[in-house]
């Protein structure tokens, strides 16, 4: 029979092999709409997530990326908007294989060649599990780079405007600085959904203030240390994030089909939910949280919090403060 020490890491293994998903790292993108302003896209292996948006009918945003022959080249555009918006892609770069037919005002560098995949909406949107969010794939370029090179990509759209995202390469690598910092994108993100503010921090809010609430009226709450304070407005924290990320969840599902992938974002809320749980326990029941065993699990709780995109960063911070102040009467 599995400890619960060794359940978890069972459990992310079973993920992995079971559910077959892509992680990219997200960028978001201010306006580029010349091949003069065009976007580096940097490491042409990473897989990048670039959210856009197209204002206006014949506009295109350009990004630019650097090649070696040989290099693979996978470029996909979708689109989270749920009206006729389908934009396409243009590829362009020294010996590229001429497809289809540049639309006019598209601009490439002289000497290129251009593909050009048009954008069809599929009938069905596909579940973005790390998002979360339901997404309509329109166009997608693969291929081999021909020659050493910089190579340009458009987004480009005809006629209806929305929200686009770009995604690129396939290698799933972060650094420290990009994973810790997801759930501040994310927030960007949301915006770039036009969500409104009360329901990307209505979760947070709501937890916090009732949290909040409910213990100064727990008899134990005035024997607790400012230490605790800071453990419990953590686990607070963690709890919002994991109701947050159970709403987004099925806002997404009332368009995109359920599946296997649904399981990740389960997965990633339960582990928040779980912390922030814990968080809150430990600090109900903590009268002295001074000694090592606290420490550690606050700690512990902080790098949980951060691996798993819980407490806007500010919850991990709150859990390692509350694991070296002294301990004093809140």
């Amino acid at each position: 029979m599995l400890r619960s020490g060794s359940l978890m890491p069972a459990v992310v293994l079973i993920l992995l092999l079971v559910v077959p998903v892509t992680a990219h790292v997200p960028v978001l993108s201010d306006s580029h709409n010349s091949l003069a302003t065009a976007t580096p896209i940097g490491d042409p292996a990473i897989s990048y997530a670039i959210y856009g948006t197209l204002h206006e009918a014949g506009e295109a945003d350009y990004y630019t990326i650097t090649l070696q022959k040989g290099d693979p080249m996978t470029f996909m555009v979708s689109t989270p908007e749920q009206g006729s918006f389908a934009p396409w892609l243009v590829v362009a770069g020294p010996g590229i294989t001429p497809q289809g037919t540049v639309p006019e005002g598209i601009e490439l560098p002289a000497g290129d060649t251009a593909a050009v995949v048009t954008g069809v909406r599929p009938l069905n949107a596909e579940y973005e599990p790390f998002s979360p969010m339901a997404i309509f794939p329109t166009a997608l370029y693969e291929g081999t780079a021909p020659s050493d090179g910089t190579y340009v990509i458009a987004v480009y759209t005809p006629d209806a405007v929305g929200p686009y995202t770009l995604a690129s390469g396939k290698l799933e690598s972060f650094t420290a600085t990009e994973w810790i910092m997801i759930p501040i994108t994310m927030i960007g993100v949301r915006l770039w959904q036009e969500q409104p503010l009360w329901l990307i921090f209505g979760p947070y809010l709501a937890i916090l203030i009732a949290g909040i609430v409910l213990v100064l009226r727990y008899p134990g709450s005035q024997r607790m240390s400012m230490a605790a304070w800071f453990a419990l407005v953590a686990g607070l924290l963690y709890l919002g994030s994991g109701t947050a990320t159970l709403l987004q969840t099925a806002i997404a599902l009332q368009v995109a089909a359920a599946g296997l992938t649904v399981l990740v974002t389960l997965f990633l809320a339960a582990l928040q939910i779980g912390a922030g749980a814990a968080a809150v326990y430990i600090a109900l029941n903590s009268s002295e949280p001074s000694p090592m065993k606290f420490r550690i699990q606050m700690v512990v709780i902080g790098i949980v919090g951060l691996v798993a995109w819980a407490g806007l960063i500010l919850g991990p911070l709150l859990a390692f403060v509350a694991a070296i102040i002294p301990a004093r009467k809140g």
